[in-house]
């Protein structure tokens, strides 16, 4: 239960006090002006770090004259938090949006997945 439905319960069993209900109602204010904010700063740094993977994946993808695997790929972004979930997240969206191709390949014996531009 978080603190908003906490006071609306609260603000149910005091609704015959003007004073609660005013205090009440300016805290529910308070906490949803909050947490509006917080996803704004959130919304803005998750677009920053699409932007910097997107562009990571596409140039190590141009850069290299094959199809590459998921490591070589988070090896080849400049991003200093990159990691392979990371990476092997934004490159199925670069898949779904089809600027990205993936595909399986023998690659020491394994069958890994390889990425390369589409």
């Amino acid at each position: 239960m978080t603190k908003v439905e906490k006071f609306n319960a609260i603000k149910e069993l005091v609704k015959d006090n003007e004073a609660y209900v005013a205090f009440l109602d300016a805290e529910i204010a308070r906490l949803e002006n909050r947490a509006a904010k917080v996803n704004e700063k959130r919304a803005e740094k998750n677009a920053e770090k699409d932007v910097t993977y997107r562009e990571g994946i596409e140039k190590a993808l141009a850069d290299a004259d094959r199809p590459i695997t998921l490591a070589e790929l988070v090896a080849g972004i400049d991003a200093e938090d990159a990691t392979p979930g990371r990476v092997a997240h934004y490159a199925g969206k670069l898949v779904k949006e089809g600027k990205v191709a993936r595909d399986k390949a023998k690659v020491d014996g394994r069958k890994v997945t390889v990425y390369a531009l589409a």
